[in-house]
């Protein structure tokens, strides 16, 4: 799924410092939240995978990938519901929330980059 074109205008609150990851370099940082986005809309991906397939390997092994863009992001709503995801509790609404926080993440990560 591409997020970026979903049309979402619902931004979220950013806890990343990019300063410690790219060192004040306009490019680097560029260059990272375009991989920050990358492994969210992977992420999002994977669990509908994950649930088309009624095999949740595909989501555990997303996870592991996008491990550090998790740590990098800081957001602790967003952690704890991947970490419920990995544990097997979803249900309709856990389902809808990860899209819609991974979606506004992107959002608010896009209007960084501009």
């Amino acid at each position: 799924m591409n997020t970026r074109f979903n049309g979402s205008t619902v931004k979220r609150t950013l806890f990343i410092d990019f300063n410690l990851y790219a060192d004040d370099d306009p490019e680097f940082k560029q260059e990272l939240i375009e991989l920050i986005i990358e492994n969210l809309e992977e992420l999002q991906q994977s669990y509908q995978t994950s649930i088309e397939q009624t095999e949740l390997s595909f989501f555990l092994k997303a996870c592991h990938k996008v491990k550090t863009t998790l740590v990098m992001l800081d957001d602790q709503e967003l952690n704890a519901l991947v970490e419920d995801l990995k544990n097997g509790e979803a249900n309709g609404l856990r389902i809808s929330l990860l899209k819609e926080l991974c979606s506004a993440i992107i959002v608010s990560l896009w209007a960084v980059k501009k």
